[in-house]
């Protein structure tokens, strides 16, 4: 009896810059790469600002940049910044799949991410970038402000990392799947590393919990499918 194989459209190609485990466990906040020396078009990334100075989110060569100035949180839309750790990928069109679902934890969010992008010419072992967009109950996300001359440990991390609250709207999330680089860009005990996009304010931050409700639109890097489609050019910021 013959089985017949899934076939999985070439992911597009994922680099990185930097390690979270060197940052978490060595101290290393230097630079590692700078957003204006990379080719914008079809650019997708996020990442960590230098020092830990803030939290970086690329869609199509767009930035958004957020970091805390005197207690109050502040985006900026220039590549005039370095970066200790950034993970970005070339993404010309992107599939769209809609589902109805709730989402309650980074967990399900993985879960989901992982089975449509499988079912949708994806190919799950190897890394790949996605956006979600839906409507939440409850979301948490923090934007690092790390403080010079303090030594960096896992301990005083969480000192550092404000944590901001967002609820009963719709936010833009950001991100990238992997099975085969947790403490590289994915944290230590997940395969996805999540930015949440908020529009009221415009802010960008690491997403840390998240409870959804009804629709969700999940994109993937286009495989030629079936799917909803949208080019990398129409995806506007302002949108979101």
């Amino acid at each position: 009896m013959f089985r017949i194989l899934p076939i999985f459209a070439q992911n597009p190609e994922v680099k990185f810059a930097g390690e979270l485990r060197k940052i978490m466990l060595d101290a290393d906040l230097s630079t590692k790469i700078r957003l204006d020396t990379i080719p914008k078009e079809n650019l997708f990334a996020i990442g960590v600002v230098d020092s830990l100075q803030g939290e970086i989110c690329i869609i199509n060569g767009k930035a958004l940049v957020s970091s805390i100035k005197d207690t109050y949180i502040k985006t900026d839309t220039s590549m005039n910044h370095g970066a200790s750790m950034l993970v970005y990928a070339y993404v010309k069109k992107w599939q769209v799949i809609t589902i109805e679902q709730d989402v309650n934890g980074l967990e399900e969010l993985e879960l989901l991410v992982k089975r449509l992008a499988s079912e949708n010419g994806i190919d799950a072992t190897r890394p790949f970038p996605f956006m979600a967009k839906t409507w939440i109950k409850n979301m948490s996300y923090q934007v690092i402000n790390w403080q010079s001359g303090v030594i960096h440990t896992l301990d005083t991390h969480s000192q550092f990392a404000h944590e901001l609250w967002h609820s009963a709207s719709t936010i833009m999330l950001a991100g990238f799947y992997s099975e085969n680089h947790k403490g590289i860009y994915t944290s230590f005990n997940s395969k996805i590393n999540v930015h949440a996009i908020t529009t009221d304010p415009m802010t960008v931050g690491h997403l840390e919990t998240i409870e959804t409700f009804g629709k969700i639109a999940v994109y993937l890097p286009e495989n030629n499918g079936r799917s909803k489609s949208v080019a990398a050019e129409e995806l506007k910021l302002k949108e979101y």
